[in-house]
């Protein structure tokens, strides 16, 4: 038995789960080693035989597809989230012109990597309910969106990089983003978040599962996201508590 709780955890979560291992520590005593990642990535890598006690999932398909293989419990979900648009302060995004801006075919859309990271489905899922409304339009912005991060072959961040860099060094005019990690970004003068319009909106929620056999040290983390200390933690991360 592993001397501490091995936690591989969706990278959008890497704001709020450090202060909920704290928050764990403080209570039990207990220790737990975190790894972020891509959630799409980190289940291959649980699948390929990763050591793991708990997984922590930006979308509930991974922890349910583990569950099913019989590699974790059941999954549960235990916060959401919305999808949010970081982009050039002097590009004048709004809600009310988001289809406008975002169907000009000049502006770069910059996304996260679909099957590697929720946030990549998250965003094609934007585009696909835009083209249910406007045929033509959201394929056209799927086909000339760029995937630059979260994905298996995507650069690390250069180092002394803000997050941003991809819109401030103009690799892009604007980037999909979780709204909890783009209201980090508020404060940058040269960026302005933009939340997408409710009927393009996916519905996001985070999965939790703990490996088949783990001891209950697991199923007490597991049971602290749940906490009414958990879900403030969450939501103080800009996370929506499940209620």
């Amino acid at each position: 038995m592993s001397d501490t709780v091995r936690v591989l955890s969706a990278g959008s979560l890497r704001h709020a789960f450090p202060a909920i291992i704290e928050a764990f520590g403080e209570e039990t005593g207990i220790a737990v080693s975190l790894t972020l990642g891509p959630a799409g990535l980190l289940r291959e890598e649980i699948e390929a035989g990763a050591e793991f006690d708990l997984f922590a999932s930006a979308n509930m398909e991974h922890p349910h597809r583990l569950a099913a293989a019989g590699l974790t419990e059941n999954a549960a979900c235990f916060a959401r989230n919305r999808l949010s648009v970081v982009a050039r302060a002097d590009l004048g995004l709004t809600t009310e012109n988001f289809l406008t801006i975002l169907s000009n075919p000049e502006v770069r859309i910059g996304t996260s990597t679909p099957g590697d990271d929720p946030g990549g489905d998250y965003a094609f899922e934007v585009f696909d309910r835009i083209e249910a409304q406007h045929p033509g339009t959201g394929q056209a912005m799927k086909s000339r969106s760029r995937q630059l991060v979260g994905g298996r072959n995507s650069p690390p961040t250069p180092p002394g990089k803000p997050s941003g860099y991809l819109i401030t060094d103009g690799e892009v005019d604007l980037m999909m983003s979780y709204s909890s990690n783009a209201r980090l970004l508020a404060a940058d003068p040269a960026l302005a978040i933009v939340d997408i319009p409710d009927p393009f909106q996916p519905f996001i929620e985070y999965g939790v599962a703990i490996r088949k056999g783990a001891d209950s040290r697991t199923a007490h983390l597991r049971n602290c996201l749940f906490s009414p200390r958990g879900q403030w933690i969450l939501s103080e991360a800009g996370f929506s508590p499940i209620g």
